[in-house]
């Protein structure tokens, strides 16, 4: 989801990507959090990474694929794109960047959002927000794969659907979420409030198994395009489950990465409307938080083994139509369970 946010005496057309600014005011705070075992940090020495792509604006979604390769999806074009991004093993810099050509997608879906990749298969699946759906992508046949997605997610808003996507070999399960509310679960985010959105898990064969309400943080104000909402999810190998909130704040937005916590959480399933409900939601952790003013990051992957038991974890930012993308290097470790 690309949002706008208005700058005293600019018209509405002025974007959270606005290069500018954002350049020169990007990751002015940034937080790193230890919660249990999990520790998210910056990289030392590089907040961010930039690089010039001008056949496609807009990607939201990444993933990891081994070595030095990932994918992409943008909001804008019905394609999946190889990308390259070298990191130091021992350090989590990223050293480049680059993206290659196109694999357009023949669907009825379109808004592409989140994206994983399954190993095993060699299948990439795609989230996505208008249509309200999943789809799979066999790379070696380059065929599509249906998906089916539980109907409650048809209640979505424009625009703030299936914004999310995750799986894990190890763990062997897929998990999606829509941004903001459904119509059926109350209110978008607001100053007071955040939104309760459905975190959505699945097994390997894309069954569903579970369902939890999940409530974002506020949003200090509305922008056109949006507000506070869940941009993304990570699952790691020992099943904690990140959620990646683009919180809009007093001075702009930040990036902030929760865990999900669902020991005594409600099963949602067979809820058709959470508004009104009695339900016990997930609780959330922080483990990381930065300040980002007008880029929205709005995809994150996590990648290569780097030193000392770390790993590579990488944010990419909705470009908001321009030609500046920014990837924001980060590293992660846990203790297996």
């Amino acid at each position: 989801m690309a949002a706008v946010i208005p700058r005293p005496g600019v018209r509405r057309a002025a974007r959270f990507s606005a290069r500018a600014l954002g350049g020169a005011l990007l990751l002015l705070l940034a937080v790193g959090c230890r919660a249990g075992a999990t520790e998210i940090e910056g990289v030392p020495g590089q907040s961010a990474f930039t690089f010039e792509y001008r056949a496609a604006t807009d990607f939201s979604g990444l993933v990891w694929a081994g070595g030095s390769d990932y994918f992409t999806v943008s909001d804008k074009v019905r394609a999946i794109f190889p990308m390259t991004i070298a990191v130091d093993p021992a350090t989590g810099k990223i050293l480049s960047a680059s993206i290659g050509t196109a694999m357009p997608v023949k669907t009825k879906l379109a808004d592409f959002e989140g994206i994983t990749f399954v190993p095993d298969t060699r299948r990439l699946y795609v989230s996505c927000e208008t249509g309200d759906g999943i789809f799979g992508f066999d790379l070696k046949s380059r065929t599509l794969l249906p998906v089916a997605v539980p109907p409650i997610f048809s209640k979505a808003r424009n625009n703030k659907s299936l914004e999310s996507l995750t799986y894990d070999a190890t763990v062997g399960n897929f998990w999606t979420a829509n941004e903001e509310a459904l119509k059926c679960d109350g209110p978008m985010s607001g100053r007071d409030r955040g939104t309760v959105v459905r975190l959505q898990r699945f097994d390997a064969a894309f069954r569903p198994l579970a369902q939890f309400a999940y409530v974002t943080e506020p949003s200090f104000f509305r922008v056109p395009g949006g507000g506070t909402g869940v941009s993304d999810l990570a699952l790691l190998p020992n099943g904690e489950l990140l959620v990646l909130e683009r919180v809009v704040g007093v001075f702009g937005l930040s990036a902030k990465i929760f865990r999900a916590e669902f020991a005594g959480a409600t099963d949602t399933t067979n809820l058709l409307a959470l508004e009104g409900a009695t339900f016990t939601p997930a609780k959330k952790t922080l483990l990381f938080s930065r300040a980002t003013i007008t880029n929205n990051f709005e995809g994150i992957a996590l990648g290569p083994q780097l030193a000392n038991g770390w790993r590579s974890l990488i944010l990419i930012a909705d470009s908001g139509g321009g030609t500046t993308h920014y990837l924001m290097p980060l590293r992660i470790r846990w203790n297996a369970k």
